[in-house]
């Protein structure tokens, strides 16, 4: 049996503490981990300048002044589109089959007096009614950056072909005609869509009477809605895109995920190997 204080011995535990606690083998973790949190903050830079510069290119500093209809001295015409919104509304909930015509001074009467329009005021004007879209002006606030309160305004001119969607209406934008640089991005677009009629989509008293259309048409110079009790709603289209912000925090998500994901197995396959050694 050889002595522990040989020079045998000495050699091989020098040369097994060397292999269980070899420099290379102790960094490397730290070296990925320092690869990837550096990609990760390079992504996170790029993603911030990139949503500004893209906002920055369509958007503006301030709001435009947006029209908004006087209600004073109108008193008649308020109570002639209450009674004729509550009129629809009553058929809806007596289970009759039945339609509404509103036309483009109606709907601008609608924003200036209806408290669960007033989001839109001074947001939003529509222009025209047509058979082939609603003219609108509008100055949407956005966001100016990620993870900041600043607002920076669209001030464009909007065409919105309305449509069923399970239901209830919603108002597809078509065209966006921003006052400054070019088109915005689809992802901005189709944002600005699901916003305009949210506020309504949340209240309680209007939810039902959404859900309870059956067509939405565009003759006239009017906005039809109409209501059929033997009418199905059809699904909702799936939706393939997201909002240009949301894309982006996704993939911040997604890196930090495959970081986590790598760290941990490095951590598990080094724990084995200095088992095993």
């Amino acid at each position: 049996m050889p002595d522990d204080k040989s020079p045998t011995t000495h050699a091989t535990r020098a040369h097994q503490d060397e292999k269980k606690f070899s420099p290379l083998a102790g960094c490397w973790i730290f070296i990925i981990a320092g690869v990837i949190i550096a990609g990760m903050i390079g992504y996170t830079t790029w993603t911030y300048f990139k949503v500004k510069d893209t906002i920055s290119g369509f958007t503006e500093e301030s709001p435009k002044p947006i029209e908004l209809v006087d209600t004073t001295g109108k008193k008649a015409a308020r109570t002639a589109l209450t009674e004729k919104l509550a009129g629809f509304r009553r058929q809806i909930e007596a289970g009759h089959k039945d339609q509404i015509a509103l036309n483009a001074d109606e709907l601008n009467l609608a924003i200036a007096t209806f408290d669960i329009l007033k989001p839109h005021r001074n947001n939003l004007f529509i222009t025209a009614v047509t058979d082939t879209g609603i003219k609108a002006t509008i100055s949407f606030p956005v966001k100016s950056r990620l993870g900041s309160d600043t607002r920076r305004y669209l001030n464009a001119t909007i065409t919105i072909e309305p449509e069923l969607v399970e239901g209830a209406p919603f108002p597809r934008i078509t065209k966006v005609t921003p006052d400054k640089g070019s088109a915005i991005p689809d992802e901005f677009r189709k944002f600005i869509s699901e916003s305009l009629l949210q506020p309504m989509h949340e209240d309680k008293e209007l939810t039902p009477i959404f859900n309870s259309l059956s067509a939405v048409e565009l003759k006239d110079n009017t906005l039809i809605l109409r209501t059929d009790p033997a009418h199905s709603p059809a699904s909702a289209p799936p939706k393939d895109t997201q909002p240009l912000l949301n894309r982006f925090m996704k993939g911040f998500s997604i890196i930090a995920v495959i970081f986590l994901s790598i760290v941990t197995a490095i951590i598990i396959l080094s724990r084995r190997k200095a088992k095993l050694s």
